[in-house]
């Protein structure tokens, strides 16, 4: 049987016991860190040698690994007691989106995005300041997003939605859960059956090729994701359709060993025989791979179905550990933390929480190795140590609400 997982992309837990007051002092080193390395003079942070930067003069203004995602963790944080209110960023919002845009002004997909676009950005400018022609702008923009043909939540529609549900929570406004309705419904009809699987998935036309994406990054979970999210916008029908079809889908797609689950990023026949002729096994991380799908699905209803998928999920991202890269929302520990942490949250079983705070552990191990190693924090929301700090106080609480997915 083929392996569920690489272990070379993971490492042993470092093995410390839980202790909140360890947690509580990372979070305040983060944030002292983030503070002390901003650059005043551009309202930004240097990107991080670990985010391949093409220059080091280089930043991001997005939510992804930009400032936006700084600034709203630093806001979140705050807003928590967390730590002390820090770097207020009004008096860089108005710059974000327009920086945010020209940082993908020459992508084929267009520069809406919610994480690594002007979405993001514009939604932060909004929450700070409620200003109506920021949310008149972010409102034209999400519908001028509805049909992306990426069909996916990096660049297309189940993304940019994500800033509607929140503005319909915020707002109250009829005319954005109309919006959110209209998003949902464009993607339900673009749903197509897979030739190869036999079930529903969406076909995405990225980065020049056409393709069917599974995870949560950019497939099939991340584009239902929005109808588990703003569920109380939408008729039940409409999302009990899209969580059911994700769920047969799933079921046909899933590896399995004994008690452990996991999936290939894809479901084309031909993408998976060359990935399995290259030995490239299945990832374990937030945009391809179990802990993403648990992430993104742990609202689905009890059933004997969905609880059997989304445990033996958990459990293959615990049994493959802490991955090597750090300790990131994305690609790193930090999503396998809040893996443990959507479970406890499901199922009220208090050794997922358990585990949770033993990657916590392990996440600290890691910003402080990276740090020392480069003599500098690494200033990003999900590829860096701001994401890590917002899973360390979710570890503190059991709190399993995923960083400006479940709440903004």
């Amino acid at each position: 049987m083929t392996p569920l997982y690489d272990p070379a992309r993971h490492e042993p837990l470092a093995g410390a016991p839980w202790s909140e007051d360890a947690a509580r002092a990372e979070i305040a080193r983060i944030a002292a860190s983030a503070r002390d390395e901003f650059d005043a003079a551009r309202g930004n942070w240097p990107m991080h040698p670990r985010d391949d930067p093409p220059t080091p003069q280089t930043r991001h203004a997005d939510l992804y690994f930009g400032a936006t995602g700084v600034f709203w963790a630093l806001r979140d944080l705050a807003s928590q007691g967390v730590i002390e209110p820090m770097l207020d960023p009004r008096p860089w919002l108005a710059q974000l989106a327009p920086r945010a845009r020209a940082a993908v002004a020459h992508e084929a997909h267009g520069t809406a995005s919610y994480l690594a676009g002007e979405c993001g950005a514009m939604l932060l400018h909004w929450s700070v300041t409620r200003e109506p022609a920021v949310a008149d702008a972010l409102h034209a923009l999400i519908r001028g997003n509805l049909h992306n043909p990426c069909r996916e939540p990096l660049w297309g529609n189940s993304g940019t939605l994500l800033a509607a549900i929140h503005l319909a929570e915020a707002s109250g406004e009829v005319r954005w859960m109309r919006l959110v309705q209209d998003g949902v419904r464009v993607l339900l009809d673009t749903m197509e059956i897979d030739p190869d699987v036999g079930t529903w998935t969406w076909v995405q036309d990225l980065y020049g090729r056409r393709i069917r994406y599974l995870g949560a990054g950019h497939g099939l979970v991340g584009n239902v994701y929005p109808a588990l999210r703003g569920a109380a916008l939408l008729d039940d029908v409409t999302v009990q359709t899209l969580v059911e079809r994700a769920r047969q889908t799933l079921e046909r797609c899933a590896l399995r060993d004994g008690e452990l689950i996991n999936w290939h990023p894809f479901t084309d026949a031909e993408d998976l025989a060359r990935a399995q002729a290259k030995g490239k096994l299945p990832p374990v991380q937030d945009c391809h791979g179990a802990p993403g799908i648990v992430c993104r699905l742990a609202g689905a209803p009890r059933s004997p179905e969905w609880d059997a998928l989304l445990l033996a999920a958990g459990e293959l991202t615990w049994v493959a550990g802490p991955l090597a890269k750090g300790a990131s929302l994305c690609h790193g520990t930090g999503n396998s933390a809040m893996t443990m942490l959507k479970l406890f949250r499901r199922n009220g079983d208090e050794r997922w929480l358990d585990r949770a705070r033993q990657l916590a552990m392990h996440m600290i191990v890691q910003v402080e190795r990276h740090r020392a190693e480069h003599r500098r924090g690494r200033h990003t929301l999900w590829t860096g140590d701001l994401g890590a700090a917002c899973v360390l106080w979710n570890c503190i609480i059991g709190d399993d609400r995923f960083p400006t997915l479940d709440h903004f």
